[in-house]
């Protein structure tokens, strides 16, 4: 079964306990903050603050999520992620079925951090032709 391809682009069965999908967003203090989600059956993430721009030590954050049902936007699916940190916060994020932008439904604090609402879906690009080309020689 395929997950919205706005938000994960490969099928279920493919997803490894490696993250392959992740988010991204900005903190309160301009830090980066990524989203990664492992595999749909562990229904487990991990939200690391990256502490770029203050200085501060990373900082990983556990939590859970689910895909809710899709949502029919006219004839587009909007695909939804709940998700829910330790201490019972709840973040949901709705993602643009057309391009890879997300919107938050709150501004969370977590381990006193508050994040924006607005994420973006991270992608592996494939490599390009060029990239194969040089990589053969």
């Amino acid at each position: 079964m395929q997950l919205s391809a706005a938000l994960f682009a490969l099928p279920r069965t493919l997803i490894a306990a490696e993250p392959v999908a992740s988010m991204t967003g900005v903190s309160d203090r301009g830090d980066t903050v990524e989203l990664r989600f492992d595999a749909p059956e562990a229904r487990t993430a991990r939200l690391l603050i990256k502490g770029d721009r203050t200085g501060t030590p990373a900082k990983t954050v556990a939590c859970s999520y689910e895909i809710e049902p899709v949502q029919k936007s006219g004839t587009l699916d909007n695909p939804v992620i709940k998700i829910r940190f330790t201490d019972n916060q709840t973040l949901t994020i709705a993602c643009d079925p057309l391009s890879d932008n997300c919107h938050a439904n709150s501004y969370p604090t977590v381990s006193g951090t508050t994040f924006s609402m607005l994420w973006r879906i991270q992608r592996a690009d494939p490599p390009s032709v060029h990239a194969k080309g040089l990589a053969r020689k």
